[in-house]
């Protein structure tokens, strides 16, 4: 998560510190960074506005909660209590690298909005 953190702030050029708030001020529709901006249907028309923003928020929300239900934890607790109490198990982990992967696709895909 701290890498796609830090992929986020170098691609947005973004000077925010907060992790949570920058995933918030950088995605969205009409963002700095548009995900989803640059694709077509196969035909060369555009994809509805609204498959548009539902993908953009959906970057956006997706990102702010990996950061707050993932990396924070993490962050604050002992990894070892979070393990043995069940609250964030190894699934969790693997279900948290899943989606990294998907939004780590999204912002290689992503285009800077000037």
């Amino acid at each position: 998560v701290k890498r796609y953190i830090n992929k986020v702030r170098v691609k947005s050029n973004s000077n925010n510190t907060t992790d949570h708030g920058m995933m918030g001020q950088e995605f969205g529709l009409n963002k700095v960074l548009q995900v989803a901006a640059k694709f077509s249907k196969p035909d060369g028309s555009k994809f509805h506005q609204d498959t548009y923003k539902c993908i953009e928020e959906g970057q956006k929300y997706l990102s702010m909660g990996i950061v707050s239900g993932a990396r924070n934890p993490v962050s604050h607790e002992e990894i070892s209590d979070l393990k043995n109490s069940g609250l964030f198990t190894e699934k969790d982990c693997l279900d948290m690298l899943s989606l990294l992967s998907h939004l780590f696709k999204r912002l290689d895909d992503a285009n800077q909005t000037p």
